[in-house]
């Protein structure tokens, strides 16, 4: 399985200085899974200009860097040449390996049929730089022809890169088109990839609710970045027929203030009545918790609504301070008279 990381500072701001300065890209070789030189993880570090350098670190074949052979970079250590060739062009390495290990320094070049390519589609004609990210990325006429066929308006070539950078492949593409998403941009792409929205994202929130299907495309990213699984509207949905149609905005409101299933377990246990989500929010957001309403539970208080429980919690009355009640006689008071006691600071222990 390939792994890629880019760390990368100022990577998009290319202008003439960048681009009139030579490059620096340097790379290194370690082993990765196997030990028989077949699988390496190779690390291409690159300097554009001050503030613009980018880290790529892939798990690779020996089979994709075209020049070297398992039996080199077994073997003692020597000199070393290979080439990395993608549609946008080919990275050219040179320097030492063995012993399962490697160094040195590369030069990219471009591939102009891929360059005419963009320039006949009117998206101009890419940097050096582009070149670079396009390439290490994988980016070539595949996701670009993929984009048109699904009606995608022309990406520039500065779009193109940011969905190499993020990882947005042909396949990704296809595969939102046929859970029945075809976004409005590239950026948007790009967006639901940085976010984590993807196929077996959207069909496990399809399969969790029946109001989570077909969702506009900002409800899905939304319901991703504040942390809604599958697996959380799951056990809220077992919790009863109040909480199995939730729609997004409840989700999201509920990851926000802190709703958890236990929360509403509890509540439904001790009290045994219908939970609206507004209730829920208020519980959450005063800080009554799980704890809270099985303690009271446990003194023979239940059946409390959440607004009781909520003006509790927020006047201090606590199970151990109902509990002090108890043991000096004061049993079967209602929501009101606990609090009336709390503020008029009485204390049975005293």
């Amino acid at each position: 399985m390939r792994i890629s990381l880019l760390f990368t500072a100022a990577l998009m701001l290319i202008g003439p200085a960048a681009h009139a300065q030579t490059p620096s890209i340097r790379w290194s070789i370690a082993p990765h899974g196997t030990r028989d030189g077949t699988e390496l993880q190779l690390t291409i570090e690159s300097r554009w200009s001050p503030g613009s350098d980018s880290i790529w670190s892939d798990s690779r074949t020996i089979g994709e860097l075209s020049g070297l052979t398992a039996a080199q970079l077994r073997g003692p250590t020597q000199q070393a040449h290979f080439a990395l060739v993608r549609d946008a062009g080919r990275l050219d390495c040179s320097g030492t390996a063995g012993g399962l290990t490697g160094r040195g320094s590369c030069i990219v070049t471009s591939n102009p049929a891929f360059a005419g390519y963009l320039a006949a589609r009117g998206m101009g004609r890419p940097t050096q730089q582009q070149i670079f990210s396009l390439m290490m990325s994988g980016v070539g006429r595949d996701l670009i022809e993929a984009m048109d066929q699904l009606g995608y308006a022309k990406p520039s070539i500065e779009q193109l890169t940011s969905m190499g950078v993020h990882g947005v492949t042909p396949a990704f593409v296809r595969g939102l088109a046929t859970s029945g998403y075809r976004l409005q941009s590239a950026d948007d792409l790009v967006t639901f990839r940085i976010h984590g929205v993807n196929v077996d994202y959207i069909k496990g929130m399809a399969a969790a609710g029946p109001k989570l299907r077909n969702l506009p495309a900002s409800d899905l990213v939304s319901l991703r970045i504040h942390g809604v699984q599958p697996d959380y509207v799951q056990q809220m949905a077992a919790i009863g027929p109040a909480f199995s149609g939730l729609t997004a905005e409840d989700l999201v409101s509920f990851r926000i203030h802190g709703v958890n299933p236990k929360l509403v377990q509890s509540y439904v246990r001790a009290t045994g009545g219908a939970l609206n989500t507004e209730d829920v929010v208020s519980l959450a957001i005063h800080g009554v918790g799980p704890e809270f309403i099985d303690g009271m539970a446990a003194l023979s208080y239940r059946r409390f609504s959440a607004e009781d429980l909520v003006s509790l919690r927020i006047h201090g009355v606590t199970p151990d301070y109902v509990q002090s009640l108890q043991r000096s006689g004061m049993t079967h008071l209602t929501p009101d008279q606990l609090v009336r006691l709390r503020l008029a600071g009485f204390d049975a222990k005293r």
